[in-house]
């Protein structure tokens, strides 16, 4: 009876660990297509965690390559990179408006966006998240 419990307990753990590993590798496939950030994006840029949702638009119109084209906050994405080399997939670029140059870096992981802002001139750094529309 021992023998038989042990096998169990055994093949239940050799299950979890397959079924682990398989949505391990899962995530990581998601993760690293490009297309997957494709599309029109909410993004929450409230300026403090207990603050109301101060919502904009993310738009990523085009991929090619590592780069991508679009908006941010209205403006046109510049200077774009797509880093799919580790488990989840990184972007960076800048936008400006007509005073100051943003700079902006994330990633996608389990379908939503996690980023930051840092814009030298206004003297800020702002954290955001983003879910797709």
């Amino acid at each position: 009876m021992r023998n038989t419990l042990t096998l169990v307990l055994l093949l239940l753990l050799c299950n979890l660990v397959s079924v682990s590993a398989q949505a391990k590798v899962e995530l990581l496939a998601d993760n690293q297509n490009s297309l997957s950030i494709l599309g029109n994006w909410e993004i929450d840029l409230r300026p403090s965690p207990d603050a109301q949702p101060y919502l904009q638009e993310f738009q990523v119109r085009e991929i090619e390559g590592n780069t991508f084209e679009g908006l941010f906050y209205g403006s046109p994405i510049k200077q774009s990179k797509l880093n799919r080399n580790w488990d989840r997939l990184y972007f960076a670029f800048t936008t400006s408006d007509q005073n100051h140059n943003y700079y902006h870096s994330g990633y996608l992981l389990e379908g939503k966006l996690y980023g930051l802002s840092y814009c030298p001139g206004r003297e800020f750094v702002q954290p955001w998240t983003g879910v797709a529309k």
